[in-house]
């Protein structure tokens, strides 16, 4: 409070030392006033803006503000304009003075124009006046006829003949319209390749270019048809983002909880089966991911799984990058632009965690206990492996087979006969996702001589005994090699 008080102050001791020469522009001023500001004058082809603006209600931007003019109040106006507003209350003059010239020129909105049809929908919130007065009228065409201020207005004549404004307006549009149309093309062209983004900038510059004449048509050739320049860049640009489509071909990607997953995936992104390029793909995941989430020129984006959750079944989401979309110069169709933002194509996919527990169902054939108890023992003593009792939840399957035949039969003769026979254990290793023989152990040509009285049976569960001995000394190190690893035969599917 002191300080404002001392910058009144301030200013009433400036006014004071410049009371006389404030005076005398005050009363020079009244009685000079010119007859255009109480009668405007009628010129014969040429269009007139006479305007006044309050000195008292201009705030620093030129704009009415009821506190300025109140502390203005208390020192000379025209020394708080000079100091504190810098002569903006003429810009605003001036810009009154050409919105008179605008209403004077009686331009008509087609029904069938750009503007038209944005006014019909209620879809137009711009200021058409600023817009056509900044780009058009306000040029080196339209002359400062008089002004005249005292300490409460200020007054401004302009004006623009008939013949400076066909020329003016005639030049602005032909190049507006080329430079749109070229724009315009270059936009589809973007289109063409996949560039969107390159293509709705190129658009919204296209549109604000022709925002001065959109109350009009301006006719040309596309495709063989004669369409309306202003209303296809409008509509090149509204939809410039329609029909965007994400795609994941993984559907289900097996995991383990806590691990990478050792794959890298896609996702593409495609407008009517054109690939789209350099767009940011978003990626909702509760575990880790990794990758390049920009398309490349095939439209794909490519992440990896790094640490999955303990979830079972877990969703992995895909949407496309809007902000980077629509990070966009504003135009007056901004909002029509966004509000296809919802439509934008997602995608999904799953994780199913899988258990990497190898497990080994073990088969003895013919059953022999000792054959049984011996592989079970020595299996038993991995740690990479499992053994289930369920051939059904398996893994592998471990098949040893025992055999023997006669290969000498003893002297029947003599008292007690012996005969000799040549016997054998196979154990092999199945997978049971491929069938296919991962390992192969065996003993063969075991001889056993067992008295000619004991049957086949018999002597299958004697040699079986003694080649068990065997088993149990070599199987372990010609074993220790074998290695199977269940993520690697799940995974391979995803390669």
């Amino acid at each position: 409070m002191k300080r404002t008080k001392s910058i009144i102050l301030t200013f009433m001791a400036f006014a004071l030392m410049s009371s006389s020469t404030l005076t005398v522009h005050s009363q020079n001023s009244a009685s000079k006033q010119p007859a255009w500001i109480t009668k405007a004058p009628t010129v014969k082809n040429t269009y007139v803006g006479i305007a006044s603006v309050s000195k008292r209600s201009m705030n620093p931007e030129g704009d009415q503000n009821e506190n300025t003019a109140a502390a203005a109040q208390q020192a000379s106006s025209i020394i708080v304009s000079q100091l504190f507003f810098n002569d903006k209350y003429k810009d605003s003059g001036k810009k009154e003075a050409e919105k008179k010239i605008l209403a004077s020129l009686h331009l008509a909105v087609d029904a069938n124009s750009l503007l038209g049809d944005l006014i019909l929908k209620g879809a137009y919130n711009s200021s058409f006046d600023d817009v056509f007065i900044d780009r058009v009228l306000d040029s080196p065409a339209l002359k400062l006829q008089g002004e005249w201020e005292d300490d409460e207005e200020y007054w401004c004549y302009y004006s623009i003949t008939e013949k400076d404004y066909q020329a003016r307006i005639e030049s602005v549009q032909d190049s507006i319209c080329t430079q749109a149309q070229t724009m315009w093309e270059l936009g589809m062209s973007y289109q063409k390749e996949g560039l969107l983004f390159n293509a709705a900038k190129t658009y919204s510059q296209a549109l604000e270019l022709i925002h001065p004449f959109i109350y009009t048509q301006h006719m040309v050739k596309h495709d063989f048809e004669n369409v309306d320049l202003f209303t296809s860049i409008y509509n090149s640009y509204i939809h410039v983002y329609d029909n965007l489509k994400l795609t994941c071909p993984v559907t289900e990607i097996p995991a383990v909880a806590g691990e990478r997953v050792p794959a890298t995936f896609q996702v593409t992104v495609d407008q009517n089966g054109v690939p789209v390029k350099k767009v940011g793909v978003v990626i909702d995941y509760e575990g880790t991911t990794d990758g390049s989430f920009i398309t490349d020129d095939n439209g794909a984006a490519t992440f990896s799984i790094v640490k999955a959750t303990e979830d079972p079944v877990q969703t992995i989401s895909f949407s496309i990058d809007k902000d980077g979309l629509y990070d966009l110069p504003e135009t007056y169709a901004f909002k029509q632009l966004v509000s296809g933002a919802d439509k934008i194509g997602t995608a999904q996919t799953s994780v199913k965690l899988f258990d990497p527990t190898n497990y080994i169902f073990i088969n003895v054939n013919p059953f022999d206990s000792v054959t049984d108890k011996s592989v079970r023992e020595l299996i038993g003593e991995r740690k990479d492996l499992v053994i289930v009792s369920d051939k059904s939840k398996a893994d592998l399957i471990l098949e040893a087979a025992v055999a023997t035949k006669l290969d000498e039969e003893g002297v029947s003769a003599e008292k007690w006969p012996i005969n000799k026979y040549l016997s054998s254990l196979n154990v092999t290793v199945n997978e049971v996702a491929s069938g296919n023989e991962l390992f192969k152990y065996g003993i063969d040509k075991f001889q056993y001589l067992a008295p000619a009285s004991r049957n086949r049976n018999q002597v299958l569960h004697a040699s079986a005994k003694e080649m068990s001995r065997q088993l149990i000394r070599e199987f372990p190190d010609k074993f220790k090699p074998f290695g199977y690893d269940k993520r690697s035969i799940v995974w391979s599917t995803l390669k």
